[in-house]
């Protein structure tokens, strides 16, 4: 039963976009499915390397249930699939005559699906008391990928018995970006006995590019409806940066667990000193000059803040790991120190796990304060399941948010008599697999 789910998740929600990823982080990457079922607590109940990065202190008291070693070793090999599965769909405010009331007509909707795949090990040997601890981690920390395609139709009007179409198609508005960040993670954790671990990782972001195009392709001889744009291809490199990251456990009694941790913030950037234009009338970003919509221009560049991070964890623990209950709270304060576009927010993560023998359920919550002035906050709501043969774990979490705001028409027309802006709806799907093996 368990593989014909996993089989299900794996050819049906595999994958991701945002239309602010280029400006804000998603930081898709270093999740394992555990934490992401129980309300995205990476901080506090990631079981695989990538809390070198989310954690480093946890990678004591990850589990070491191997029978095997490798000259005194317990080595534990982990991999994961990762992605979100996004749909955007664009509407705009329309009267409907016939019941005399206002409601949403939707122009264009877009789904794309990408996938993203991470790998890590850690190992772990005893000196004296001691349990010290490496691990290392490599994957994309945060994903630009976005894709936009929208059909445009013109009219057409024949006399009586003439037969024809009074909408074709004149051609499509195109705007894609894609490419990833990515990062690897090497850390060390020393655990004192079974009650305290302090960790510590060093990350560093590679340098990197993205590739972009923007244009309008016109079908037919008519242009009727197109926007002009100065059709754009090309690709933008960009620097990577590195920081550190530290964090404490303490075990209070048998049951509960106290996490404090930090993140140094980072700047990944194509060129000095370049930012992003905001609307002076949503406040959000743009990726296009409409200076002069007589000649529409993507904007080339990139400026990403990682943010600087302050975390709080909390865990308690009832029952055994063969029948059990586990509930965990985390806050991470997220401080940005080098960007004037996106603001300082709070993301709180709750989570709960659920184990009787063989059956494994675990579900949670994650609220996000938004981080452009103008959006709103995100509920993420997360469960996933688990499996385990003999040395061979897997992890399979999934989550869904939804996300509303305004945005003005990403290719205006001169004299186009349409709302000034659309209502954006976007829905994501967020899944993550996790394998991992322990020697």
């Amino acid at each position: 039963m368990f593989y014909r789910i996993f089989l299900f998740l794996g050819l049906n929600v595999l994958m991701s976009q945002s239309f602010f990823n280029n400006v804000t982080a998603n930081e898709i990457g270093f999740q394992s499915g555990r934490a992401s079922a129980m309300g995205q607590t990476h901080f506090i109940n990631s079981n695989t390397s990538v809390a070198t990065l989310r954690n480093p202190a946890r990678l004591s008291f990850i589990n070491k249930s191997g029978s095997n070693k490798f000259f005194g070793l317990n080595i534990q090999l982990d991999a994961s699939l990762t992605g979100l599965v996004n749909t955007e769909r664009r509407s705009i405010d329309v009267q409907d005559f016939f019941g005399d009331f206002l409601t949403e007509a939707d122009y264009v909707s877009n789904d794309n699906i990408y996938s993203y795949n991470h790998f890590g090990l850690i190992g772990s040997f005893n000196i004296f008391s001691f349990n010290a601890t490496a691990g290392l981690s490599y994957g994309p920390w945060s994903t630009l990928d976005y894709s936009y395609s929208e059909e445009v139709r013109g009219s057409q009007s024949f006399d009586d018995g003439i037969i024809g179409i009074r909408d074709p198609i004149i051609g499509y508005h195109i705007l894609n970006h894609d490419g990833n960040i990515n990062l690897r993670s090497l850390g060390f954790a020393i655990g004192v006995s079974e009650l305290l671990s302090f960790g510590l990782s060093h990350n560093y972001i590679y340098d990197g590019s993205y590739n972009y195009k923007f244009y309008a392709e016109q079908l037919t001889e008519s242009s009727q409806n197109l926007s002009s744009v100065s059709n754009q291809t090309g690709h933008v490199n960009f620097d990577g940066d590195s920081f550190l990251s530290i964090s404490a456990i303490f075990r209070m009694l048998k049951n509960s667990e106290l996490s404090i941790g930090y993140e140094k913030n980072a700047l990944i950037e194509s060129g000095e000193q370049f930012e992003y234009s905001l609307s002076n009338t949503s406040g959000l970003p743009n990726y296009v000059n409409y200076e002069d919509i007589s000649s529409l221009e993507y904007i080339q560049g990139l400026t990403i803040d990682k943010p600087e991070k302050i975390k709080f964890g909390f865990m308690y623990n009832q029952g055994s790991s063969k029948n059990g209950r586990l509930f965990s709270v985390e806050l991470i304060k997220n401080n940005f120190l080098n960007s004037q576009i996106v603001k300082d927010y709070l993301k709180i993560n709750m989570g709960i796990e659920y184990i009787s023998y063989d059956t494994v359920f675990r579900f949670g919550i994650s609220y996000k304060e938004p981080s452009l002035q103008t959006l709103s906050p995100l509920t993420t709501l997360c469960f996933g399941t688990a499996q385990q043969y003999s040395n061979l774990i897997f992890d399979i979490g999934l989550s869904y948010s939804y996300q509303n705001y305004h945005y003005q028409d990403l290719f205006p027309v001169d004299g186009d008599v349409r709302p000034d802006y659309d209502n954006v709806h976007e829905s994501n799907w967020n899944l993550v697999s996790t394998v991992s093996y322990q020697f």
